[in-house]
């Protein structure tokens, strides 16, 4: 199998090129042990059968973010037979500068100059001959969006792998001083037994340089495999590099590199007066203005917001019908008398739930992905860390953490894996820690039932504390958190490129909103189902479906004492209510219409026969009817549904007399503080399975734990807080 990494800096069209090149076989995952996005695919053309890598986007090979050193390591311990070096051909003097450290790692390499269609319209120049000639390796004009040069570039990544070249010794081209020092350390390693032997896995050009840089990703690995410790000789050869330039060895380099980059272009390079450059200055002179760059920043995420819960929620409502209404009915049908009340029990509201559970999140993530990809290729979202930073570093966080923040006022599920466009692990596990406090729209149903019942007309004032509330806790949780060392960041000034603004190709998005969602598809299900099972066989048993006397019950009972300073663990019901939220928040209001109301307060209707043809019939026009309000609420624009409370009528519906029963929970004068201090420990407490399913996959099982340690300390300290306070007011 042939292996072919293809690397380059962010924003210069990479994915949008390998996706041309691999089409529908791309996979997604994470690179191991990490939470860095991996992206490969395995295909045949012309009888070979070869491997993709795309490696993440950088801007050089230093030690110093995750992104960097997997594109090293992988390029050192893999050996890709062929590197793809992916070049924005409209901005080549800062993307040529990875190009250089790509030849000091010696692999095989190929050029792809992207964007090749926006290079012609900006009338720009190359000697391509003369141009290949110098950079040393072959290239090829593309085009990832018209589809150009795609086949032309596998045939030469072919032509090049079949030759089976382990290393390429490139011309490294430095001023004297600089060649000199890397030549006597070269010598160096090839009279050193134990630098021989390394500079056969790193390359001896890139092996003198990282040495006289004094690496320290690279000395820890010499060190730990080969035992060798930096030689003091080197150590004065780069001392002395640091005195004769007055600038430290890193900056020496990276000089000598551009200095060499801008000799390439100067003998093949002419641009025009035209520039593209133009068009987006003028765009960012309003998008990124002092004064009105935050403003229109919030419009477009409550835009965001708006479009993607209300365009979803159509077909979640439909995905939800489908599931339980129809596959429902016609599994039940296969369930007969004889089968177990448990097992059949099991089938349709452990199995089937479970399967709804995950599958309802289906259309959300469609769409986020959608309109991420969106912001993403446009050139937006780069914007976004610029506008956001000077607030969220603070909180020790990048600008772009402000996204999913936002995001988690919908649901939390889709700001969890928004956390992948953070760029290191510290921040995106902060604010994974952070987003579960904001409120999301599953919670709305609880807030709808206990403000009916004891806050009337202040109904929407006591709900806007509650966002506020987990606004301000989710801050203060931050503050907090950033000072261990889990979540603190190195404190390195941010460094984006603002990429020119293009409009996006609708394939590129389209695969990509496609291969995300199916990839939190199949990863989600496993962990989630399982939680849902267990959730399930908690209030089933041990009597059989009776929920008051199941062992969820039993648990609300036994723990009343722990949390009695809360103020609304004296009834058990509320206590019980809180493991059921795990499966959604909204459940809490159907577990309380039983516990409280019974079976017997809701009114069957009785349905009328209808066969399968009909049934489907139904489903299909609904999916219809659920596509056309669909697209009807992303064209409206209307976000006041995202925080608007269900009406008492429309809480009635769950059952007969659920508002009336609830507000007999407390009669005491301290009832609507007991009611808020359950509200605020339901916004506060452990988030849904389904969002745990995504903390477990973007961070692993440990800090899955730690989340849930977290947010059952949070909730009782800041519920306990408000109801002790508050009593003192009452």
């Amino acid at each position: 199998m042939i292996k072919i990494a293809f690397t380059g800096n962010p924003n210069v069209g990479k994915s949008a090129l390998i996706n041309a090149v691999a089409g529908s076989n791309l996979k997604v995952g994470n690179w191991a042990g990490v939470t860095v996005e991996k992206k490969e695919a395995e295909f045949e053309y012309k009888g070979e059968k070869i491997q993709c890598i795309d490696l993440p986007g950088v801007y050089s090979l230093s030690p110093y973010t995750l992104e960097e050193m997997i594109t090293r390591d992988f390029i050192i311990n893999e050996k890709p037979d062929v590197v793809i070096n992916i070049v924005d051909s409209t901005n080549l003097e800062r993307n040529l500068y990875l190009t250089m450290l790509l030849k000091e790692l010696g692999r095989p390499m190929i050029m792809a100059l992207n964007f090749y269609d926006e290079f012609e319209k900006l009338s720009y120049k190359l000697d391509i001959k003369k141009f290949e000639e110098l950079v040393e390796m072959d290239v090829v004009m593309t085009s990832a969006t018209k589809k150009t040069g795609l086949q032309e570039l596998l045939d030469r990544a072919l032509e090049i792998a079949k030759k089976k070249k382990d290393e390429v010794e490139y011309t490294l081209l430095f001023d004297n001083c600089l060649q000199d020092a890397i030549e006597v350390v070269k010598c160096k390693i090839n009279c050193d037994e134990t630098l021989l032997k390394a500079s056969k896995k790193f390359g001896i050009n890139f092996l003198a340089i990282k040495l006289i840089e004094r690496d320290s990703h690279l000395l820890e690995i010499l060190k730990s495999e080969y035992g060798y410790s930096l030689d003091e000789e080197i150590v004065k050869i780069a001392e002395q590099l640091e005195i004769d330039h007055d600038e430290d060895v890193e900056t020496i380099l990276a000089e000598g590199r551009y200095g060499t980059v801008k000799g390439i272009l100067a003998r093949t390079f002419t641009t025009s007066m035209k520039s593209r450059l133009d068009f987006t200055d003028k765009i960012d002179r309003v998008l990124l203005n002092k004064y009105l760059g935050l403003p229109i920043f919030l419009l477009i995420i409550v835009g965001l917001m708006g479009t993607v819960f209300n365009g979803s929620a159509p077909l979640i409502d439909w995905v939800d019908g489908f599931v339980n209404n129809y596959i429902g009915k016609y599994v039940g049908m296969l369930i007969d008398e004889n089968t177990p009340a448990w097992l059949a029990s099991l089938v349709v509201d452990g199995i089937l739930g479970g399967v709804g559970g995950v599958v309802v999140f289906v259309p959300l993530m469609l769409y986020l992905y959608f309109f991420l990809a969106l912001l993403e290729e446009s050139g937006y979202m780069s914007r976004v860390a610029f506008l956001m930073d000077r607030i969220m570093t603070k909180l020790g966080l990048n600008g772009k953490a402000f996204v999913p923040m936002v995001l988690g006022f919908g649901c939390t599920v889709p700001a969890i894996y928004a956390t992948r466009t953070l760029e290191d692990d510290s921040s995106r596990r902060l604010t994974a820690a952070m987003a579960p406090f904001m409120s999301c729209g599953a919670r709305l149903p609880v807030y709808g039932l206990f403000t009916a019942a004891f806050f009337g007309a202040k109904a929407g004032l006591v709900v806007m504390s509650l966002y506020v509330l987990g606004i301000a806790v989710a801050i203060l949780t931050g503050l907090i958190l950033k000072n261990f060392k889990m979540f603190k960041s190195e404190g390195k000034a941010l460094l984006i490129e603002l990429p020119p603004y293009r409009v996006p190709s609708l394939r590129v998005i389209v695969k990509s909103t496609l291969t995300r969602t199916a990839s939190y598809l199949k990863k989600a299900t496993t962990i989630i189902m399982g939680m849902l099972m267990i959730l399930w066989a908690l209030t089933y048993f041990p009597n059989n479906g009776d929920t008051a006397n199941s062992y969820m019950a039993k648990f609300g009972k036994t723990f009343q004492g722990v949390l009695k300073p809360t103020g609304f663990a004296d009834r058990w019901e509320t206590v019980a209510a809180i493991p059921p939220s795990l499966a959604a928040k909204e459940i809490v209001v159907g577990f309380m219409a039983q516990v409280l109301v019974g079976d017997n307060g809701a009114q069957e209707e009785e349905e009328t026969p209808t066969t399968l043809f009909e049934d489907t019939t139904e489903q299909v026009i609904g999916l219809g009817v659920a596509i056309k309000d669909s697209v009807l609420a992303v064209v409206s624009f209307d976000v006041k549904g995202l925080f608007s409370v269900p009406e008492a009528s429309e809480i009635e519906e769950e059952g007969s007399g659920i508002v009336a029963a609830t507000k007999m929970l407390w009669t005491d004068n301290l009832a609507p503080l007991r009611a808020y201090s359950f509200m605020v420990y339901i916004l506060l407490v452990v988030p849904c399975v389904v969002t745990l399913g995504a903390i477990k996959q973007e961070f692993g099982y440990k800090f899955t734990g730690f989340i849930i340690g977290l947010l059952l300390v949070v909730p009782y300290v800041v519920s306990t807080l408000i109801f002790q306070v508050g009593r003192l007011f009452f």
